[in-house]
């Protein structure tokens, strides 16, 4: 069995907060971190550590980063100049792989300059999500890989009803790939075979460029 990742979750806002408890329900390793000591308290209970610090403190860092963390995740949005400066702190620190969230693209531009390694664009992707799911009535979920990737959760198609995944063969035809079907009674069957036939009431997960997603949900 792989094992987990470790993060570490400095700043704990609305999206850090849900950020490191949805980490730690996944069952990986959190430290949740925050000069708050009320925010701190109202998550202990749910993560793996928790730490009253001031993250522009680089000393401070340096005590919470004195163990290994996989990824450090920088959840304070709205302070460009701490964010930058906690970057440059965990830099120092060697720490793997720094995320940092950003508002604007100027803000990730300045953040990935100074070493951060990967962006979260909270608001901006909960946008085109629920942008998805509105324009496509049988979308389920949406779930952005990269640009122009994604993973849908959907209602089968009527014209799916009936028909192997061999007949279908929506690779070919669609180029996207099926890897799951949730059945009428919520059983899931994972990396489905050609032979799995589809039925009126099962939900199918596909993994596929955004644009073949579209053509598939307007045939």
């Amino acid at each position: 069995m792989s094992k987990k990742r470790s993060f570490a979750v400095l700043g704990l806002g609305q999206f850090g907060s849900a950020l490191a408890e949805e980490l730690a329900r996944l069952g990986c390793e959190v430290m949740a971190v925050d000069r708050d000591a009320d925010l701190v308290d109202d998550i202990r209970d749910r993560v793996a550590g928790a730490a009253v610090a001031d993250i522009s403190d680089p000393e401070a860092l340096k005590e919470i980063f004195c163990r290994p963390f996989d990824v450090a995740v920088i959840a304070i949005g709205g302070s460009l100049e701490a964010a930058i400066m906690a970057t440059l702190h965990l830099r120092e620190l060697s720490v793997p792989e720094i995320w940092t969230e950003a508002s604007t693209e100027d803000r990730a531009e300045a953040l990935r300059r100074v070493g951060a390694t990967r962006i979260l664009q909270p608001e901006r992707d909960m946008g085109r999500r629920m942008a998805k799911r509105m324009a496509n009535p049988n979308l389920l979920e949406y779930i952005p890989l990269t640009e122009g990737y994604g993973v849908v959760e959907m209602d089968a198609p009527e014209f799916t009803h009936g028909k192997t995944l061999s007949e279908l063969d929506l690779r070919a035809r669609h180029s996207l790939a099926v890897i799951a079907i949730q059945s009428k009674d919520k059983k899931v069957l994972v990396v489905p075979g050609g032979d799995t036939t589809i039925t009126a009431g099962d939900v199918l997960t596909l993994v596929g460029r955004d644009s073949d997603l579209n053509e598939l949900r307007e045939s």
